[in-house]
């Protein structure tokens, strides 16, 4: 049941995932649908790390960054606490900066 309700929350795939599936419990504790969860994507061809610099899953700063927003939700206390921690997050290792980032993750 799991892998279905992730599959769904996936879909339709090439998408960044910036409340990452992975912790969809914990956003669903903070009060997070599944359809925000959705909208709040980026296309993967749109996602670009800095410090150091590259595409999305094809550098090194992929799998850093990847596992600092991980970081980020796993210490952080509330949703509110995620997306102020994102937005410092996004400054320095991700272009664009907090204008980047989709809809109310920009704040």
């Amino acid at each position: 049941m799991k892998k279905v309700i992730s599959s769904r929350l996936r879909s339709p795939g090439k998408l960044h995932e910036w409340l990452m599936i992975a912790r969809a419990p914990t956003f669903k504790r903070w009060g997070i649908s599944a359809k925000q969860i959705q909208e709040l994507r980026t296309p993967t061809k749109d996602v670009e790390f800095i410090n150091p610099p590259g595409k999305h899953h094809r550098a090194p700063g992929s799998k850093r960054a990847h596992n600092e927003i991980l970081e980020i939700i796993d210490t952080s206390l509330d949703y509110d606490t995620f997306v102020r921690r994102l937005q410092m997050w996004s400054h320095y290792r991700y272009k664009g900066g907090v204008e980047g980032l989709p809809g109310t993750l920009k704040k």
